[in-house]
């Protein structure tokens, strides 16, 4: 049952991202729960976006380095890789919209980065 709910979850981030008024260049997927983080992968590059994810084998500096340079403007993220989005944060566009998976509501600490668009579970249809 619990995985139903993951991959209904999944879906309705896909289709909430892919309906807002950006033009999504690619999307960084920080996510450490591996079925979950492939099924984003899937359904984004099935729309043609471009990813970004989470290797534990390479440097988190590769990837903050990839993510930067492509100008990523969105960040999907659960919290065990909220000190990986305290790392990229600095080198970050305005304007990006940053997911937070395991939220209901948008955190507290969010408001001092109001440069940046987060989104939660209450952001979900």
């Amino acid at each position: 049952m619990r995985y139903k709910q993951q991959i209904r979850q999944v879906t309705s981030w896909v289709d909430v991202l892919t309906s807002i008024n950006i033009s999504i260049k690619s999307v960084a997927v920080l996510i450490n729960n591996s079925p979950i983080n492939k099924l984003f992968v899937y359904l984004l590059n099935h729309r043609n976006i471009k990813t970004y994810t989470l290797i534990k084998e390479i440097n988190p500096k590769i990837l903050i380095n990839q993510i930067v340079n492509s100008n990523c403007n969105v960040i999907v993220i659960d919290k065990p890789s909220y000190v990986l989005l305290q790392k990229i944060m600095p080198y970050l566009q305005h304007d990006v919209v940053i997911v937070l998976l395991q939220e209901d509501w948008v955190p507290d600490w969010t408001w001092k980065f109001n440069q940046y668009n987060f989104l939660c579970q209450q952001d979900l249809p």
